[in-house]
């Protein structure tokens, strides 16, 4: 296709719908090679203006660098404060004034990276009058861009032998890690790649720092999420991306989610960003737990989902610090991720501010990855799978057909495991906690989502930079599709040019010449038991 983007036995029956909820957010994965194989440019496929669906009260301005509010931001201390009273006069009183129109205040002016400010209101406007308040401000000096800023949630859901089998106790329930029942033949490729001294970020909801087979896979990390009730952990951004838990109570977050059921009816804890990173880089042939696609890379854990999710323009921050740029107040990451896994998502096409800040990392010579989304539609109306230099990827089943919630369309560009909601179909198997709430005993749950195949991906990338250093996005993209297996069914326009197959991948990614082989291996034969279906595996006894 074109290139377009845990020891013992105590079981309990984990809710789907629970955490359903990462089906509602989106982001959609970068359109590369025939559209955009280089991040020369900033501007978005989309257009320039900003599609203005909903009422809202947060916005991005993406201001000029050289502009005299673009440099306030650009000095502010610490990234995620507010810098209201420090902005020009003239800027203030143009904000004030846009505001004043529609009888609402300014609450706050917080400055991000990119030269971006997000502004929250005092009160939510009509979709008629966010229209009004973009065309007000985009026509005031040193203004680029004006966005409703996006809500952004996880995108998962709780609910034959090969040659380099492991010897992790739970490594039998996860068939998407072989060369059978359509997993991504990780087993075979571990004899070429483990992943040594490649870096993945993973922004998500946080790490369990203590978790046994996490446990010497991290690098230090950050918490970008700028509110503290929903950070849990009384402050702004921070040095510490320790998942707290993102369970919320019934209606706690109907604000952000306004029409998602799931929300609405509040959500245990999910471990989310715990359970991609052990797909990633999970301890392996440990004796322990559950296997990771590179298990000798080492993750970042990057915090960004608290309760309720987060905003785009924490997402700025994150990506910007993943990928090795400058966040005033932060730290600067030493370990630049070379892979940036986004299992997450929201709705609409790919903002201009989001996609000049990925454009950014990927100049820094970050490959990012992002789920497709689980709404089961065109994953062109999720944000980032829709972003240009990003790999999109969808989610397939043990049998190598589509997962049934698993976005699709041409912004996909590989698929990979994601698992079923049916009880009967197996789920994918990863690090989790024990708790609904607060981190308490470390855990494996199953889940599934197209956050859960995400990581398959990424984990895949970094066996291949394992094994080439040297590879960017589109050579990435060119061999993953030219070496995947073939799905079963693909029953929407498009799931990608398949499933992705790691061992052919880094075997074609370490071969001198990195051309694509002509045929795609062949479907694999061997089916997994669908007995391992919504449980949660706890350790100790």
């Amino acid at each position: 296709m074109t290139l377009s983007r845990k020891r013992v036995l105590l079981i309990s029956v984990a809710s789907v719908a629970v955490i359903c909820l990462i089906a509602v957010g989106l982001v959609r994965a970068g359109v590369l090679g025939g559209h955009k194989a280089t991040a020369a440019a900033s501007t978005s496929a989309h257009g320039n203006e900003a599609k203005v669906t909903e009422p809202s009260d947060r916005f991005i301005i993406s201001y000029a660098e050289n502009s005299a509010a673009g440099k306030v931001i650009a000095s502010a201390k610490a990234y995620g404060e507010n810098v209201l009273n420090s902005l020009p006069a003239k800027d203030k009183e143009a904000l004030t004034a846009a505001a004043g129109k529609f009888s609402v205040k300014l609450e706050s002016v917080t400055a991000h990276a990119m030269s971006t400010a997000a502004v929250k209101l005092s009160g939510k406007l009509t979709v008629d009058q966010v229209k009004e308040f973009i065309s007000t401000l985009e026509a005031a000096d040193g203004i680029e861009a004006v966005e409703p800023d996006i809500h952004v949630t996880a995108l998962g859901d709780t609910s034959a032998q090969d040659s380099n089998v492991p010897n992790d106790p739970y490594f039998s329930e996860q068939w998407d890690m072989t060369s059978g029942s359509y997993g991504i033949n990780a087993t075979n490729a571990w004899s070429q790649s483990t992943g040594k001294g490649v870096t993945v970020a993973v922004i998500d909801s946080g790490i369990l720092t203590d978790h046994p087979d996490l446990k010497g896979q991290l690098l230090p990390g950050y918490d970008f999420i700028s509110d503290a009730e929903s950070a849990r952990d009384n402050d702004g951004y921070d040095a510490d991306p320790s998942d707290e838990g993102d369970w919320s109570e019934p209606g706690e977050c109907s604000a952000h989610d306004a029409g998602s059921k799931h929300r609405d009816k509040g959500q245990q804890s999910t471990w989310h960003g715990s359970h991609v990173a052990g797909t990633i880089a999970a301890r392996t042939n440990n004796g322990d737990g559950v296997a990771g696609v590179a298990p000798d890379a080492k993750i970042v854990p990057i915090r960004f989902l608290g309760r309720c999710g987060s905003d785009g323009a924490n997402l700025v921050d994150a990506i910007t610090w993943a990928s090795g740029g400058k966040v005033n107040g932060a730290p600067v990451n030493k370990n630049r991720a070379q892979v940036i896994n986004m299992s997450l998502g929201g709705p609409g096409a790919c903002t201009r501010f989001l996609q000049k800040t990925i454009d950014s990392a990927v100049t820094r010579g970050s490959i990012i990855v992002a789920a497709a989304g689980n709404s089961d539609e065109d994953a062109g109306n999720v944000n980032p799978a829709s972003c240009e230099n990003v790999i999109t990827v969808g989610a397939t089943t043990s049998t190598g057909t589509r997962s049934s919630f698993s976005n699709y369309g041409d912004t996909v560009e590989i698929s990979a495991p994601g698992g079923e909601a049916s009880k009967t179909s197996p789920k994918i198997l990863s690090t989790t906690d024990e708790s609904s709430t607060a981190p308490q005993a470390p855990a494996y749950s199953f889940m599934i989502g197209t956050s859960q195949a995400a990581p398959h991906v990424s984990g895949t990338i970094a066996l291949m930079l394992a094994a080439n250093p040297d590879l960017k996005t589109a050579e990435v993209v060119t061999i993953l599709q030219n070496t995947a297996t073939p799905m079963t069914k693909c029953d929407r326009k498009s799931c990608g040019a398949g499933i992705v197959n790691a061992a052919s991948a880094v075997a074609e990614a370490g071969s001198k010449s990195a051309k694509p082989s002509s045929k795609p291996s062949a479907r694999p034969s061997a089916r997994p038991s669908a007995t391992s279906g919504g449980r949660t595996l706890r350790l100790g006894n």
